[in-house]
């Protein structure tokens, strides 16, 4: 997983250490980038190339001549930066006005944000890191999920496909102390599968110690990785955000959840056949009590 830029040095300084290393049309779409930040988060290559006096193509070699896998990554220390320095109703107001006020301009950008950050998901999220991460649940003999913030949606859709796969799961979405009383049943034989975004507390660090406390294996989905993280998880499945936030953060989470249920269930397809089998009738069942 790229973490490379993420929580380094602020976007400027980055850029402004490694301007005399470009070539000419690099150099000017560098320093466009500088001048005209909020422009850059929100822009395609191809207003961004348009806007700098060159094109789309140039805007792309400049992310690479920058250090970066591309322009999202680009976009994502940027945005890191932005956050950082700029309280939330003016990132909020930045946001707003480049979406415009035309359905068309809303949808052309709210889905080309999407399509980044599956781009960007994909050249991250490792095939042997999927299969690992889907054989330490299809092993566990239970798997706890659970979500900070927002991401709980992401957790209990994941016990909901997962135990559609034949899996027993069990989502949390408990807090400080009753967190503490869902964590007592844990045991070596489990699995713990966590979403957490780029921001973390007390609830996760409880969770991660208490998992590594009794030998549970943990598979955990961000969008931001740390050394300190990547050092306490069996394994990490990428997730990346939006710089410009017109994507909410779970649309990477839940596509990682779909991709886990579905090699899980080409490893066992019998024991997906089997509970789907099982789903239907006692769906069945239940149409025929009405």
């Amino acid at each position: 997983m790229s973490t490379t830029y993420l929580g380094g040095d602020h976007f400027d300084d980055h850029v402004r250490a490694r301007l005399d290393d470009l070539k000419p049309a690099e150099r000017q779409v560098a320093r466009f980038m500088l001048a005209n930040p909020n422009e850059v988060l929100f822009s395609s290559a191809g207003d961004l190339g348009a806007a700098a006096g060159t094109s789309d193509a140039t805007v792309v070699r400049t992310a690479k001549a920058l250090g970066y896998s591309g322009l999202p990554e680009l976009k994502r220390h940027l945005g890191q930066t932005f956050t950082a320095r700029t309280e939330p109703t003016v990132r909020l107001s930045a946001a707003i006005e480049n979406l415009g006020s035309t359905g068309s301009r809303q949808i052309d950008r709210v889905m080309a944000d999407s399509a980044e950050r599956l781009q960007e998901m994909q050249r991250q999220l490792a095939p042997e890191a999927v299969e690992e991460a889907a054989q330490l649940l299809l092993d566990a003999r239970m798997v706890f999920t659970w979500g900070l913030g927002l991401s709980s949606v992401c957790a209990e859709y994941a016990a909901f496909r997962l135990a559609r796969r034949g899996l027993v799961t069990r989502h949390c979405d408990d807090t400080g102390f009753r967190l503490a009383d869902a964590l007592l049943p844990l045991n070596a034989d489990d699995a713990v599968l966590v979403y957490v975004p780029a921001r973390q507390n007390r609830d996760v660090e409880l969770i991660l110690r208490y998992a590594e406390e009794v030998g549970a294996a943990v598979v955990l989905v961000t969008s931001q990785l740390s050394a300190d993280l990547e050092a306490r998880v069996r394994v990490v499945l990428p997730a990346p955000d939006s710089p410009t936030k017109f994507t909410g953060e779970t649309l990477t989470a839940s596509i990682v959840t779909d991709i886990l249920a579905h090699t899980i269930a080409s490893r066992e397809p019998d024991r997906a056949k089997t509970t789907a089998d099982l789903l239907t009738r006692l769906r069945a069942d239940l149409g025929e009590r009405k």
